[in-house]
């Protein structure tokens, strides 16, 4: 079920100074993990991912979960060392028309090497604040008692 992303997590994906991370799998559930600086939040709520290479896994695999209704994960890291992770389904990939032509020029504005693969629009389904320290608060909540027993001879 589709949910919509908090401000927090649009502005760390949208933040060009933010490292992006797509994990895909592909039709035997090998994972594919690649950095991409060309992942947005649009508008509407979906993400966004420019895939520059036709050869590239992650394009077969986007491909591959769009037809088959495939989970892909998405982490997002900060300049200030803040984690957040979506997960999401891709619902819809564009090769041609007028939306292709803008995005290509897009990317070779940046580099007139560069191509255009494909537009994979992704449907967020899941985020959660991965930061460390987050992590760690949540983990003393819910699990007391998931420590190393040298902190008890430590607080002795």
């Amino acid at each position: 079920m589709s949910i919509k992303l908090s401000q927090e997590i649009v502005d760390a994906i949208n933040n060009p100074t933010s490292i992006k991370v797509i994990a895909s799998k592909d039709r035997f559930g090998t994972v594919n993990v690649v950095a991409k600086g060309s992942i947005r939040v649009t508008e509407d709520g979906k993400i966004r991912v420019l895939e520059l290479l036709e050869s590239a896994q992650s394009n077969k695999n986007l491909t591959y979960s769009l037809w088959f209704n495939q989970t892909v994960a998405i982490n997002v890291i900060t300049t200030e060392k803040k984690s957040y992770q979506v997960k999401g389904v891709p619902v819809k990939a564009v090769i041609h028309g007028h939306e292709f032509e803008e995005a290509y020029k897009e990317v070779i504005a940046k580099d007139p090497e560069n191509d255009l693969a494909a537009i994979y629009y992704i449907e967020p389904e899941l985020e959660k604040n991965e930061t460390y320290t987050v992590r760690r608060e949540e983990q003393k909540k819910e699990h007391p008692l998931y420590f190393h027993i040298d902190k008890i001879a430590k607080a002795e």
